[in-house]
């Protein structure tokens, strides 16, 4: 890796940071005086419950990987799936680098840990987490949006004025963006049909050949999910219920600290909407995009901007607050040995 590759990727990390840190010094700064007020008659005992909730949403996603791990008989107890889940969360918002994330960590981290002849299914079971987790995200969205249509409708931009035209517009595609993230996420589970296809087909058995069996161990661990798609389907209900919606109830209680009481179709809408915003990887965990997004719909929804922003900047602190708490997962794991050397070795890779 020479000199020229490491100070670009160190400064495409740090634009990152700059265009999440703008985005949310330009929402505070349009508004300070009734951010600041807000912030004073904030009730702080309600960030104790909004914790407590976020945290349950943590430990659900854990769970989750944990029993997608049992699936294909991948050793990992339920606490290294905690701790590597935290480290996860912790390595996406630090790590600089493109594909250098939290789960590309887990994978490697997951890979070292597990028996000869499992590997590939180790890192298998996090790109299904994935999956699930953005299956039932896109499912909660396509729903809200129907009775949410009269709301989104209300959305003005500062300095761009929105027709109805480009309101119904923005809609359509965000439908379509989530019927996309559907069939992307589940076309893994039609790989026997994509097979015969002449062209993908070709292209799956070069690609067998050169990684040594992988594709096909690949295409054998979904098989085998498929064939538990009933597991399947309840942890993409769990995950809509325990892991997206408890998001928006963690929102609710900060915004309860602000003495607001938001209608649960806005809140609902405004944090799973926002949270798709999340997933651009613009900036880092997705902030920046997503409070913009979360803003905007909640001031749509009637909420005063000044209490709209200080909810979010909040909410915000919250997920920073437990996405650095997993860098103490990292310190204290036995395993942090075999976490470091797998970290150089994914940076070398990603800048070489």
């Amino acid at each position: 890796m020479d000199s020229f590759a490491k100070v670009k990727k160190f400064l495409w990390f740090f634009a990152k940071l700059a265009i999440a840190g703008g985005i949310v010094a330009y929402l505070v700064l349009r508004n300070p005086e009734e951010i600041a007020a807000s912030f004073r008659a904030f009730n702080y005992w309600w960030l104790i419950p909004a914790c407590a909730i976020y945290l349950g949403h943590i430990l659900v996603c854990a769970w989750r990987w944990y029993r997608l791990t049992g699936m294909l008989n991948v050793q990992l107890s339920t606490f290294e799936a905690l701790s590597l889940t935290m480290q996860g969360n912790f390595f996406s918002l630090v790590i600089p680098g493109g594909a250098i994330g939290g789960d590309v960590v887990k994978m490697g981290v997951l890979s070292k840990r597990s028996k000869a002849g499992s590997k590939v299914e180790g890192a298998f079971t996090i790109l299904m987490d994935r999956i699930i987790g953005m299956i039932a995200l896109f499912l909660l969205a396509l729903v809200l949006l129907i009775p949410a249509t009269p709301l989104l409708m209300k959305v003005e931009l500062p300095q761009l004025p929105l027709t109805d035209t480009m309101r119904i517009t923005g809609i359509i595609l965000l439908a379509g963006l989530c019927i996309a993230g559907l069939a992307a996420s589940c076309v893994i589970f039609f790989h026997r049909r994509v097979e015969k296809l002449p062209l993908f087909g070709d292209l799956m058995h070069w690609g067998d050949r050169i990684t040594h069996g992988m594709v096909s161990r690949m295409t054998a661990a979904t098989d085998i999910y498929a064939k538990q798609w009933k597991e399947l389907a309840v942890l993409t209900i769990v995950s809509i219920f325990f892991v997206h919606l408890m998001t928006v109830a963690a929102f609710s209680c900060i915004m309860a600290g602000l003495g607001i009481t938001v209608p649960v179709l806005t809140l609902v809408t405004a944090v799973t909407i926002g949270n798709i915003a999340g997933l651009i990887p613009l900036c880092p965990g997705g902030i920046g995009g997503r409070d913009v997004v979360i803003i905007t719909i909640l001031a749509a929804g009637g909420v005063a901007i000044g209490d709209a922003k200080t909810g979010q900047l909040l909410y915000t602190a919250t997920v920073l607050f437990f996405n650095l708490l997993g860098g103490v997962f990292f310190l204290f794991d036995p395993g942090r040995k075999t976490t470091e050397e797998t970290l150089k070795k994914e940076l070398e890779a990603s800048n070489g």
